[in-house]
């Protein structure tokens, strides 16, 4: 039996998902980002984690090229920043407070938590490549009331009532 795209894209329409901007830097050292769902943790010990990127995303060659991304988790009230790193629009970064990580991967100041990663394994899967990420850095807002976005049946949502 042949899945139809559509109907795979429905069923898994049904999978909520954290948003999650994956950031880099390109050779030239300009700042890439996209934003992803297609991410989670791999392992505590040592700590990994991994992200999917199409193959034709301008950061897949970034991160291909650099060695490293950083995940930029997202609160609920980052609905526009998820939809500007979702774009392919240039300039992605204008306008928004970064810092560099470890990797010298830009750190989102809106972010609710990053890990900041080195690339530990490329793996190739259909039109995307699973990147494996050894964890190098980590910062997160202890204590702060931040319910997550989340992407579903093709838009935003939160936990919140």
């Amino acid at each position: 039996m042949t899945v139809s795209a559509a109907d795979y894209r429905g069923a898994l329409a049904n999978l909520a998902g954290g948003v999650v901007v994956v950031t880099t830097s390109d050779g030239n050292g300009r700042p890439r980002g996209m934003t992803a769902t297609a991410v989670c943790s791999v392992s505590i010990e040592p700590p990994l984690v991994m992200a999917c990127v199409h193959h034709e995303a301008a950061t897949h060659r970034a991160i291909h090229d650099s060695g490293a991304f950083a995940l930029n988790l997202l609160p609920e009230r980052s609905e526009a920043l998820a939809r500007r790193f979702a774009s392919s629009r240039p300039g992605k970064f204008e306008g928004l407070r970064t810092t560099p990580g470890e990797t010298s991967a830009p750190i989102l100041a809106d972010a609710m938590a990053h890990c900041d990663c080195t690339v530990e394994r490329a793996v190739d899967a259909g039109d995307h490549t699973i990147y494996i990420g050894r964890v190098v850095g980590v910062a997160y807002r202890e204590g702060e009331d931040c319910p997550p976005l989340l992407y579903f049946r093709g838009g935003y949502r939160s936990i919140a009532p």
